[in-house]
């Protein structure tokens, strides 16, 4: 890329280094920091994590995670650790109603960590300004936001990920320190404690640009020109010898040892093997019915809509950056943009031909990595007409994008909560209408600072980023509210109303019962069951796939809960659920149907004799799921007739 620094910015950043980036800092844990205090939960994940860590503290079990009872196999448990001492703090206050604010703050925290490693990959690439614009555009763009208040394992993932990338850029571009080789270890370990293999992606990106620069040497050698596309060569690739065997050595054993040594305690812990569950989770996400790899490349557009979309409001200026380092790896070989490129595209390329599932948070990783090198086309690519041509391309593909996204939003009357469900908002206009007049106001204060202003990028970068930021209040404002069963819009929330309705209708210890589906469809029910244990410790569900009529004689008599969850699980023993069914002098019991199990049910209710039949209660309630859908709940429950 043709550079066209103003010598004069950078140096003003680079004396006022430490100020600017604390005022970053600053910037990112304020707008990282709103929306945490939202007192139910954004998606399906989040409260599989919250009830999860909830149980380590109640069982004192930190190297087994557990949900509901059952062993959570699908993710390693760094997510889970880095909550737990938020969890113990919100212990201390007998999980009460602050506890979703207090588990979300790790979250915060390592998205600020993502936004300074960002700044300071940036800053060693393309110096100060760049590193600092960049950091905040990463932080103003709507994925990155929007994620980093969610408690899963993406957040975490993505702050190992972007230190590991630092750690390693450090290292291809000559700095041998040990605390380099040592902090890339640790940041490797604590990747694949957080999301298993994969934390390796940007080690292999590493690996691949260290190869492309042995090529470029070679060629260099022999007299030859070299640029970042005739040097993939991949015999040449394989191989090279590199003179870091070692170094290489060190980071993947320090990602596999400790991720090894906690299979190991898990499974002394609990008598689970939790490795049988994450290869099955693996090849649950990653199968798929085309082998071939055109078919596979095909499927690259709901990650080219995350570069362009998600990335809101900078996504329009990745066409100029693709240009610009398309037409500087074609021109000449620049290791710096070499090794960002390797990174990206490693990532990128694993998750579209392995993952069948292609979501929008999969690309939080490299947000980092897209964020540094819009920044750098932006900042410190050449003002010619090509130039000038995509800026203005850029500012009218993200109106577009807006424009039509408002649309869609105005017309459905639905707002999305987590990149993927939209709430209904027709009962509620009244915030919605606000939202709308101020998101335009946005894209007017985005029209003002983007005319004529490729000769002062910064002021564009700035401009946008305080402007995407101000509507922050007004979105939020549009979300659903749930306060009780009778103050709430626009419907009753699952988890907090269900659990709600149980407890007015709940003697002493209630037996909760249910279809497995059900919970994996309604997760926050098994969080929020804690408003029913009455302070007795962890309360516990019994899912169970038996007979409709087994079900109901343990609905019936709660006491033969045990004898049930024993019956589906022969080590019933290394359950921590069997236990509080063996243990627990259950007074009665509920049973909880979706409405497809009450289909099912419904037949069986009708054949039961006349007597009993009197006996079953059955509440039905209209509530908002975890995925924002109106879904309908069956209490079914039996009242002794005096």
């Amino acid at each position: 890329m043709n550079y066209e620094m103003k010598p004069e910015s950078d140096a003003f950043s680079q004396n006022n280094w430490k100020i600017l980036l604390g005022l970053l800092l600053c910037f990112s844990f304020a707008v990282s920091f709103y929306g945490i205090c939202l007192n139910y939960f954004y998606d399906i994940d989040e409260p599989k994590y919250a009830r999860a860590v909830y149980e380590m503290i109640a069982n004192g079990n930190i190297l087994s995670p557990m949900f509901d009872g059952m062993p959570r196999m699908e993710k390693p448990p760094l997510t889970y650790w880095v909550m737990y001492p938020f969890a113990w703090l919100a212990s201390l206050g007998g999980f009460g109603a602050n506890t979703l604010f207090i588990l979300r703050i790790p979250t915060v925290i390592c998205s600020v960590l993502i936004v300074l490693g960002t700044a300071l990959t940036g800053r060693r690439l393309f110096g100060a300004t760049t590193g600092l614009l960049a950091a905040v555009m990463l932080q103003s763009s709507v994925l990155f936001k929007f994620m980093s208040v969610m408690m899963k394992v993406d957040v975490v993932f993505a702050c190992c990920v972007t230190w590991a990338t630092y750690c390693y850029l450090l290292r291809y571009l000559g700095d041998k320190r040990k605390v380099v080789s040592i902090g890339g270890a640790v940041v490797t370990a604590l990747g694949v404690l957080a999301k298993g293999p994969f934390a390796f992606l940007p080690l292999a990106g590493y690996v691949l640009a260290v190869g492309i620069r042995d090529n470029v040497r070679k060629r260099h050698d022999a007299g030859q020109p070299a640029s970042f596309l005739s040097s993939m060569n991949v015999g040449g690739l394989i191989k090279s010898k590199w003179n870091d065997r070692n170094i290489l050595m060190l980071w993947f054993l320090a990602g596999c040892v400790p991720f090894g040594l906690w299979l190991y305690g898990a499974w002394l812990g609990s008598g689970f093997d939790y490795s049988q569950g994450l290869v099955g989770q693996f090849f649950h996400n990653t199968s798929t019915t085309s082998s071939k790899l055109l078919d596979k490349l095909g499927h690259l557009d709901p990650y080219l809509d995350t570069l362009t979309v998600i990335f809101f409001p900078w996504g329009g200026y990745v066409f100029g950056a693709a240009y610009g380092l398309w037409k500087s790896i074609k021109e000449k070989y620049d290791e710096r943009y070499v090794f960002m490129i390797s990174v990206f595209l490693v990532y990128l390329l694993v998750f579209t031909l392995l993952f069948k599932l292609k979501s929008n948070r999969y690309m939080l990783p490299i947000l980092p990595i897209l964020s540094i090198l819009v920044c750098d086309w932006l900042v410190n690519a050449k003002r010619d007409k090509t130039y000038k041509t995509f800026f203005e391309m850029g500012f009218i593909w993200l109106c577009s994008m807006g424009a039509m996204l408002a649309y869609r939003s105005f017309k459905a009357m639905k707002v999305s909560v987590n990149l993927a469900d939209g709430v209904p908002v027709a009962q509620y206009m009244d915030t919605m209408i606000p939202f709308f007049l101020v998101l335009g106001c946005f894209f007017a204060v985005l029209l003002v600072v983007s005319i004529k202003q490729t000769e002062r990028p910064a002021f564009h970068i700035l401009g946008g980023a305080i402007a995407i930021v101000a509507v922050l209040p007004f979105y939020y404002g549009t979300l659903p509210s749930y306060v009780s069963l009778e103050d709430n819009k626009p419907m009753p929330v699952m988890g907090q109303a269900l659990t709600d309705g149980l407890a007015e209708i709940a003697d002493g210890n209630t037996l909760i019962l249910h279809r497995p589906f059900f919970i994996k469809t309604f997760p926050d029910v098994v969080y929020y069951l804690k408003k029913l244990d009455k302070g007795q410790g962890c309360m516990y569900s019994l899912g169970s796939s038996a007979h409709p009529v087994e079900l109901l004689q343990a609905l019936a008599t709660p006491k033969n809960a045990a004898a049930l969850f024993e019956k589906e699980h022969s080590d019933a023993e290394n359950y921590p659920a069997y236990k509080y069914f063996k243990e627990t002098e259950f007074t009665g019991g509920v049973l909880l149907l979706s409405s497809h199990d009450y289909i099912t049910f419904r037949r069986e209710f009708e054949s039961l004799p006349p007597m009993i039949k009197k006996m079953i209660v059955i509440d039905e309630m209209t509530m908002l799921s975890v995925k924002w859908t109106p879904e309908k709940v069956y209490v079914v429950r039996f009242i002794q007739k005096q």
